[in-house]
């Protein structure tokens, strides 16, 4: 069996980071960190937000998003990061079940790998795909992972690693850890959803138990 984790949302929990930045982007925000998640879980982008509650125009909302590309994997706003809790455990014994993976659309792949391993579970995975904005993650997991089958996985946060699980032709798992609510992450169908890769636990080569539904 082959597991792939998405990162952001799934093994880190980056919403602080991501917060943080949309604040020092927008310096008239008074938005919370409740605030903002509330209208992020609702699948409301950073664009639309901009334009409703700011009255940001296309120009501005294109130099927000160029800044936001260039701060959103530094250092600065990485030490915001924290890992998600338990996870060193089921990684300890899925480890031990199946081989696992790492796919992330994150920009840069040696900031990911040192967080991998500042937060000490680098060493539990066979390959950490980074797509560098090169290629698609399911271009990179097919590249790497040519013989995947229907007992294989892929967990993430969005509705996006649903797709991208789907399109590969194997079982999606999509966390609540992550950005979407359950609400937003059903509408895409995923197999199972969990609160957090703390719940993932196999049974055996053909059966997960989880607490989801």
């Amino acid at each position: 069996m082959n597991i792939i984790f998405d990162l952001d949302g799934t093994l880190i929990d980056s919403k602080l980071r991501l917060y943080k930045l949309f604040q020092f982007l927008v310096v008239n925000s008074n938005l919370t960190y409740d605030e903002y998640w509330n209208l992020k879980q609702q699948k409301i982008s950073n664009q639309l937000i901009l334009t409703t509650q700011f009255g940001y125009s296309e120009s501005m909302i294109q130099s927000f998003t160029g800044n936001w590309m260039q701060l959103i994997e530094q250092p600065d706003y990485l030490k915001f990061d924290k890992i998600i809790n338990g996870i060193d455990k089921v990684l300890t014994v899925l480890n031990q079940q199946a081989d696992l993976y790492v796919c992330t659309a994150r920009q840069h792949r040696q900031p990911a790998l040192d967080q991998l391993d500042t937060f000490g579970i680098k060493g539990f995975f066979k390959k950490i795909l980074v797509t560098e904005q090169i290629s698609s993650k399911d271009e990179l997991v097919t590249l790497n992972l040519p013989h995947l089958t229907s007992s294989d996985w892929f967990i993430g946060d969005t509705g996006h690693d649903v797709q991208i699980g789907k399109k590969l032709n194997i079982n999606t798992c999509a966390v609540l850890s992550g950005f979407l609510s359950r609400k937003s992450l059903t509408e895409y169908e995923p197999n199972i959803i969990i609160e957090s890769i703390a719940d993932f636990k196999i049974k055996d080569t053909s059966t997960v138990l989880t607490t989801g539904y």
